[in-house]
């Protein structure tokens, strides 16, 4: 695994392997780290392996918990106990 990260490291910063060794720091790790997960959510976003739809807002999840709390659900309108 680290072989492959010093390999990334180096080709995104341009320099040979055993340079981005010597010189990169904890910062270069952590960027390096955020794009590659923010590049693969892109390309996964843009080929529908992961839904697009943007995630509800904290109090949408919250009237979303009262409802199923009070037992009413979308599809019935009420759940019988």
């Amino acid at each position: 695994m680290l072989a492959i990260t010093l390999d990334n490291l180096a080709h995104r910063y341009n320099c040979l392997p055993s340079q981005a060794l010597i010189h990169a720091s904890t910062l270069d790790l952590y960027v390096l780290d955020v794009s590659s997960r923010w590049y693969k959510f892109q390309q996964d976003k843009a080929s529908g392996a992961i839904d697009s739809q943007p995630r509800p807002s904290e109090i949408e999840m919250l009237k979303m918990v009262e409802r199923v709390k009070k037992g009413i659900t979308p599809g019935n309108g009420a759940i019988k106990k």
